[in-house]
């Protein structure tokens, strides 16, 4: 999930805690909306967590392989990672 959409999904559950607000007690409607951005970004993490560990894993796989085009895709693949990761910092 992007960060995009993240917030997109942040946005609806602050939109509804705003909509319930009069109707709701309040301490309620903060243990509840709190609750429910909590599982959001958890689900965020654990989404994204699992993404860098599967990319990490295939890495890996490529440049443990006997056969010389993975190894190569693979040191192309970082090298391409490491510019990218350098133009973000």
């Amino acid at each position: 999930m992007s960060i995009d959409t993240f917030r997109d999904t942040t946005r609806q559950i602050l939109e509804n805690l705003l909509n319930e607000t009069p109707k709701a007690d309040r301490t309620e409607l903060i243990e509840a909306y709190t609750e429910a951005l909590t599982r959001l970004h958890a689900l965020e993490s654990h989404q994204l967590f699992t993404e860098v560990i599967e990319d990490a894993r295939t890495r890996l796989d490529a440049r443990l392989s006997p056969d010389p085009v993975r190894q190569t895709i693979a040191g192309v693949q970082t090298t391409i990672q490491d510019i990218w990761d350098s133009l973000w910092k």
